[in-house]
């Protein structure tokens, strides 16, 4: 290879790496799918006698699981058997 072609090939992964280098920067978005505390949601699988709605109150995103306060007390569930409530 002739040092030109070289020149070229390192110039053409420096714009590369500058390119990289742009979107590590760029702002992430912030998932907003997730269940954030004081957000109504259904229970998809209430006791027998527990209701089926209310408000979160606590949430463990290392364990998957939420506090639910409801008007017959808590209820602690994993966030696939809450349901965000339509409003």
């Amino acid at each position: 290879m002739s040092s030109r072609k070289v020149l070229e090939k390192i110039e053409a992964l420096e714009r590369q790496l500058a390119d990289l280098k742009l979107e590590l920067t760029k702002p992430k978005i912030k998932k907003s799918n997730r269940l954030v505390v004081g957000e109504e949601v259904d229970v998809l699988n209430p006791n027998r006698g527990q209701e089926n709605c209310g408000t979160i109150s606590k949430i463990n995103y290392v364990t998957g699981r939420a506090t639910v306060d409801t008007k017959k007390g808590k209820v602690s569930r994993a966030f696939k058997n809450l349901k965000r409530t339509l409003q």
